[in-house]
């Protein structure tokens, strides 16, 4: 008997340790398939969110870094958390793209090790061996690691919002599951303790990261329902105690995000488009058929890029137009109806598909459903599908193992085997090779995205191939052509895209840039021009920068005529989209911008004057307008706008994530101490002005 251990003992650690090799394996062919995005550029939103970076010039004191913390602006909560790893990769705008990227890329790596350990716990609840639970785990997270559907996010910077929600909610149902196991077990304090810790923290670090990560609670709620308490043992394991603490950390919070998102349910009777192009009732709608779309790309690994355009999307006005809604709702229904039924499921494979079902459907239900965001972005389902490849992944593991059922119950064998955690000595080899070829058909298309992303012009060349009725897409290749120079070709290209779409003011825009760069607008832009900017949407981000960017063009371009940048103004204030604060002070101080070009210093102060009036004042408008003033030799004027507009610091409202923003820049003084220097400055000059022999003095 000794000799007998002494020559097992050596050969069952490996065996112990091999799902963790494989998984530190997988994770080193997930970088390498990463690596050659690594070199792409900043996009799109990237340059938003980054560009505060520089506002206080290098962040290099404790002041600067709350400053930066505190003025984020992508959601309610300003997402501090994630712009605080920003800061591991850069301190200073402009910054080079890589760290950043390959930051996102090690936080994907680490998303992927907890999601191995979350699978493999819930594995182990639905009755698989303790071996055999480490390998779901790490085959599950492998194949969601290596999944080329998440290109877009990973290699998108500022999708490490998203990504960065996703950790913190994969770690806080790993602790939940960990603490639900040592319930169990009968130890009751240290299982509390876990729970009560991972969800409340887990929740919290997920919602400074992005919104989304409020859904910790819920998701914990479907692992309850179809996985922990699928037996309804709840209260034989914890007594009235756990079901009393059930009800404070896991379902009470979850009630209140769902309440919350009803709140915005009335719009899908009065059709409020809150600044889009569809009603809610539609987004509803439409999502139903892009949710499908999403899993089949989370499954399939299909060739193309997909990409960030997602304008070209066909809205779904009703049930029957088109036809393909009406089957996607009910796909939705059956979903949800098979969910519902695993939880009754003996088979661990059904149950493990129910869990991961309902878990992506309830991971979507905050941006997939009626909330007013845009149709598609890909990032949505980073978290949602952390899950996808949980029942493959046990029905493989199975597989390999040799686990038989006899009248749709497990033989006795298998029963002994489990709890004895022993495998089967004719292991099948085939679930093997399965699983090998999956993962490297996954890992190969994820590199070849990878290199699309990491060439910039041909990811625009593929994104346009890909969308070709995307006005987007469109206009961002003809960009490329352009500046490389190649201005007929962009003219070609969008001259073929504006007879598809002859009133996007996105399409417009790029094509009056060729105009500009040729000096020639063909007949009919400029009519076009005035009447886009008139009735477009100029709500949209997108939409506002393009404009923003046309306009600024225009004081160079002589291919419209004089002063037609003026005219498009004229016409944008028209437009019922201009009474949105934003667009109404650009659009305003853009006119006070001309007027002081003309020489017209009073006509200038009053457009200021106005635009400083509306409400949500920017902190340092007053002051740049009034240097603009100054700079144009008119200090009287200058300091005058600073009289009559007080600093919004002077009353701060409310305790927002702009409000304490706000607050720290008072504290700080810094925008006083600015004032006061400006302040300073501007009386100089007017003494200097008014003394004898100089300037209107001397006259």
């Amino acid at each position: 008997m000794k000799r007998h251990r002494s020559t097992a003992a050596p050969s069952a650690k490996p065996r112990r340790s091999a799902p963790w090799l494989a998984l530190a394996a997988l994770l080193f062919v997930a970088w390498l398939a990463y690596w050659p995005g690594s070199t792409g550029p900043f996009l799109f939103d990237d340059f938003s969110n980054l560009a505060t970076l520089g506002d206080y010039g290098r962040i290099d004191t404790w002041w600067k870094m709350v400053a930066f913390l505190t003025s984020g602006f992508a959601g309610p909560t300003g997402r501090p958390l994630a712009l605080a790893t920003f800061l591991l990769d850069a301190r200073n705008w402009p910054a080079a793209p890589e760290p950043f990227k390959l930051t996102n890329v090690a936080i994907h790596l680490l998303n992927g090790a907890l999601l191995a350990g979350l699978s493999a716990a819930l594995a182990r609840a639905l009755g698989l061996a303790r071996r055999s639970t480490a390998w779901v785990g790490v085959l599950s997270a492998g194949l969601w690691l290596l999944d080329p559907f998440w290109v877009s996010t990973t290699l998108y910077v500022v999708q490490r919002m998203a990504m960065l929600a996703a950790t913190f909610v994969f770690a806080g149902l790993w602790g939940y599951a960990h603490g639900r196991a040592l319930l169990a077990q009968g130890r009751r304090r240290a299982g509390y303790a876990w729970m009560s810790v991972s969800l409340a923290l887990g929740t919290l670090l997920a919602v400074l990261s992005k919104e989304n990560g409020a859904l910790l609670p819920l998701l914990a709620w479907v692992l309850e329902a179809l996985v922990f308490d699928r037996q309804h043992t709840a209260l034989e394991q914890g007594g009235r105690v756990f079901l009393a603490w059930r009800w404070v950390f896991i379902r009470l919070p979850a009630l209140a995000v769902l309440g919350y998102l009803a709140t915005f349910l009335p719009g899908l009777w009065t059709g409020a488009t809150a600044g889009r192009d569809f009603t809610p009732l539609q987004r509803l709608l439409t999502e139903s058929r892009i949710v499908w779309g999403y899993l089949g790309d989370i499954w399939l690994a299909r060739t193309h890029d997909g990409g960030l355009f997602h304008d070209d999307i066909t809205l779904s006005t009703s049930l029957l137009h088109p036809l393909s809604t009406l089957f996607a709702v009910l796909g939705m229904v059956a979903l949800l109806v098979f969910a519902a039924l695993s939880r009754w499921a003996r088979h661990p494979v059904v149950a493990a598909a129910g869990v991961a079902v309902a878990f992506y459907l309830a991971g979507q239900v905050m941006e997939s459903t009626w909330l007013q965001l845009e149709l598609a972005f890909e990032h949505r389902n980073y978290l949602p599908a952390g899950l996808m490849f949980l029942p493959l992944a046990v029905w493989l593991v199975e597989k390999r193992n040799g686990v038989k059922k006899r009248n749709g119950v497990r033989s006795s064998f298998v029963v002994v085997a489990t709890k004895l955690d022993l495998t089967p000595s004719n292991p099948r080899r085939w679930p093997v090779w399965f699983a090998v070829a999956l993962l490297a058909l996954f890992a190969l298309q994820t590199a070849r995205r990878a290199d699309v992303w990491g060439k910039p012009f041909q990811q625009a060349l593929v994104w346009a191939r890909e969308h070709p009725h995307s006005p987007r897409a469109q206009g961002y290749l003809a960009n490329f052509w352009s500046s490389v120079g190649n201005t007929p070709e962009a003219a070609r290209l969008l001259d073929a895209a504006l007879r598809q779409h002859p009133h996007s003011l996105i399409l417009l825009i790029n094509r009056a840039g060729v105009a500009c760069a040729q000096d020639l607008a063909p007949p009919g832009l400029r009519a076009s021009l005035l009447d886009a900017a008139h009735s477009a949407n100029l709500g949209d981000n997108v939409t506002q920068y393009q404009f923003g960017k046309l306009l600024d063009g225009m004081d160079t371009c002589t291919a419209f005529g004089a002063h037609f940048g003026q005219d498009l103004i004229a016409a944008a204030l028209t437009n019922p989209h201009a009474a949105q604060t934003v667009v109404q002070r650009d659009l305003l101080h853009r006119q006070a911008l001309a007027a002081l070009a003309l020489g017209q210093a009073q006509q200038a102060y009053a457009l200021d004057l106005q635009a400083l009036r509306l409400p949500d004042l920017p902190v340092g408008a007053r002051l740049r307008f009034a240097v603009e003033l100054a700079s144009a030799g008119h200090p009287h004027k200058a300091l005058d706008l600073l009289n009559a507009i007080p600093s919004p610091l002077a009353h701060i409202r409310g305790w927002s994530m702009p409000a304490l923003h706000q607050r720290w820049l008072r504290h700080v003084g810094f925008y006083q101490d600015s004032e006061t220097h400006l302040r300073r400055v501007l009386a100089q000059d007017i003494a200097a002005h008014h003394q004898p022999g100089t300037g209107a003095a001397a006259q």
